[in-house]
């Protein structure tokens, strides 16, 4: 994409239908999310072939390397509120030089985990890691670790996209490679009867297929945005502190986020390890309606970054508002779907290669009744934290998602194991909880830095009027 198409969508940012710019921006997201949402399923499918144990295992070890992998991510979401912010100014200059400095900081990143990998089977015993889940999960995650490396370079090159409204791009490079990783697991899983560990190794090679072609579009000379190697190597002094002070908390967010989720299967496992299996294929088919839905959410943040960076607050604002309408509608129109088919699925799921299980089909069952109802209080609650996200209130946003995990679900489930001795609804109980309450506070937040905003745009509006005035009466 050339410097002219990107500065044009600048000015379609800051100046388009904001209903229709949402359409237009989140619709291939939304589609992207829905399908990477049915392959996730499919994969989940794929684990509980080889057996319930080994679904869990894969439910666990997921949850850790996404603990990883929201430092990476969380530093380049934080860090592109300051790049979309110098991009909607029109500051092209500044916009390759947070960039670049993201790149660096992302180089160091990717070491770090690179030489964790021999320390594997350590990390895992020091963390209470089921004993049976070690085993298998040791080489598993190893894979896994270099697929987060790699996929560092894919978000990266996802964000610019996003930043420049190419979402179209996005939708059908990542389509392609999900794809093509869907193929790999059923080779893997079906024809050649592997293990979990086969499931890894698939998703690493879909990585760096997706790689290969982000980093020819991340060097193109042609754009804003694009990688500079001399920029790179050299420190550009202020601007790493910068995007640092920024990313952390959305870093330590998304990181406790998921060392939440790790410490919800270890209070699950107390009803078996099954139960954690039961709990990931809930979330799953839960997930096709929250990532579907977070496609609209996810490209207002970026729309708001750039008018805020522009000034344009009252814009800023109904992007917001615009967001809250999309995204609810889409997650309706999801969850309809999910519901029609959940049978099926959940029979599906139960199935291994030595039969259905019905117990665990029943146990997935229970779970899913309540979880299904917290995808309505995920669509409210991402509006209002892609809005904070995009005005680059990190920190507003990390309490949210510490009061999420460490106040709405994990004393919440402690509590319910005291009073429920139905697993599966007590789990079910819990996320609808916590996902659905977690949406009051961020509403209400939400509003009052909005009311704040509207009467500070008023107050620069009147205090321009007066300085108009006077020199007029000069």
């Amino acid at each position: 994409m050339n410097k002219a198409d990107e500065r044009k969508f600048r000015e379609y940012s800051l100046s388009g239908n904001q209903y229709r710019l949402l359409l237009q921006v989140g619709t291939p997201l939304a589609i992207f999310a829905l399908f990477n949402g049915l392959f996730t399923v499919f994969d989940t499918i794929m684990a509980s072939h080889i057996g319930p144990l080994d679904v869990s295992t894969v439910s666990y070890m997921s949850q850790l390397r996404m603990v990883l992998n929201a430092l990476g991510s969380g530093l380049i979401t934080g860090s592109m509120i300051l790049v979309n912010r110098a991009y909607g100014a029109g500051d092209e200059e500044k916009t390759g030089l947070l960039l670049n400095s993201l790149v660096r900081l992302l180089l160091i990143l990717s070491a770090i985990f690179i030489l964790m990998i021999p320390f594997v089977p350590l990390l895992l015993s020091l963390i209470g890691t089921p004993e049976e889940f070690i085993g298998e999960g040791t080489p598993y995650f190893r894979i896994l670790l270099l697929a987060t490396v790699l996929n560092f370079i894919n978000l990266l090159y996802i964000n610019i996209e996003k930043a420049r409204g190419n979402t179209k791009v996005i939708m059908i490079a990542n389509i392609t490679t999900m794809a093509i990783k869907l193929g790999l697991s059923a080779l893997f899983i079906y024809v050649l009867e592997k293990g979990i560990v086969h499931i890894a190794l698939a998703t690493l090679i879909t990585y760096a297929l997706f790689a290969l072609y982000s980093l020819s579009r991340l060097f193109d000379r042609e754009s804003i945005f694009r990688i500079r190697p001399a920029l790179v190597l050299h420190r550009q002094k202020g601007y790493e502190g910068r995007l640092l002070g920024i990313s952390y908390p959305v870093a330590i967010e998304d990181s406790a986020f998921s060392l939440g989720k790790t410490v919800v299967n270890s209070l699950a496992a107390a009803y078996g390890a099954t139960m954690i299996g039961a709990l990931g294929i809930s979330n799953s088919m839960c997930g096709i309606a929250a990532g579907f839905e977070n496609g609209f959410s996810d490209a207002s943040s970026a729309i708001i970054s750039q008018n805020y960076g522009a000034g344009r607050y009252r814009r800023t604002i109904g992007t917001y508002k615009a967001n809250l309408v999309v995204s609810f509608l889409a997650c309706l129109a999801a969850m309809l779907v999910v519901y029609a088919v959940d049978d099926t699925l959940i029979r599906i799921f139960a199935t291994s290669r030595s039969g259905l299980d019905a117990s665990f089909m029943d146990m997935i069952r229970r779970v899913f009744i309540y979880d299904s109802l917290s995808s309505f209080g995920i669509a409210i609650n991402g509006a209002g934290m892609d809005f904070l996200l995009g005005l680059g209130r990190t920190r507003i946003t990390l309490m949210l998602n510490f009061m999420k995990i460490f106040i709405l679900r994990i004393p919440v489930l402690f509590l319910l194991q005291r009073f429920i001795s139905d697993g599966a609804a007590a789990l079910g109980i819990m996320m609808m909880i916590s996902n659905c309450g977690i949406a009051i506070p961020t509403t209400i937040i939400c509003i009052m830095i909005a009311r704040k905003m509207l009467r500070e745009a008023e107050e620069d509006t009147a205090a321009d009027g007066n300085r108009e005035g006077g020199t007029h009466s000069l």
